[in-house]
This record gives C-alpha cells, structure tokens and sequence, in this order.
C-alpha cells in the first residue's frame, strides 16, 4: 500500500514536475529513477531508506558520477551443484569447455 503510493509519486513528478525543471541531476540515474528502482528491488522501508539517502547527498558539496542501486543480493539463495564429478568444481557445460571437449576428439 505504502510502496504503491511511493511509486505513485515518483511517477507523477516523472511525468508532470520533472519535463518543467530542466535537467540538473549530479547522478546517474536520476534520482527519480532511481527511487522507482529502489522501490521495486528492495522492500518498502530499505527503499525508502535508499531514496532518502540519495535525495539527501544530492547538494552541492554531495556527490556525482554514477550511483547505481544496489542489487538485492539478500533474496538470492545459492544451492551447491549436486553434478560435480570431483572434488574441484567441474564445467562441463560452458562454451569453453565445449570448445575444449571437440578440440581433444
């Protein structure tokens, strides 16, 4: 509920604010864009978080350059391969060890 009527926002001064002011974002992305990601990557309150940090350092002693937001790398969950032949991790099915496979035929 709250999420939505963040991105409700940020999509409203995307399409009504921000084509009046010209543009003089320090960021790459733009800080409404950037916001919209946040949002939709990472839960409410840590998106959140990240667009009030983002929108804060956005003066004129803050940063520039290229700010991406970072990836959600708490949702992801690794699962140990049960295919591996030895003990070092094995490849069989990469373009290189293709490659290598038909070169030793």
């Amino acid at each position: 509920m709250i999420k939505n009527l963040i991105l409700w926002i940020i999509n409203s001064y995307r399409r009504y604010i921000s084509i009046i002011i010209p543009a003089r974002c320090r960021y790459y992305p733009s800080c409404s864009l950037y916001g919209k990601q946040a949002m939709l990557w990472h839960d409410t309150t840590k998106g959140l978080w990240l667009v009030i940090r983002r929108v804060a350092s956005c003066h004129p002693w803050g940063g520039s350059g290229v700010d991406f937001v970072p990836l959600p790398l708490y949702r992801y969950h690794y699962q140990i391969s049960s295919l591996t032949v030895c003990k070092v991790a094995c490849d069989n099915t990469s373009y290189v060890a293709r490659l290598n496979f038909l070169m030793n035929k």
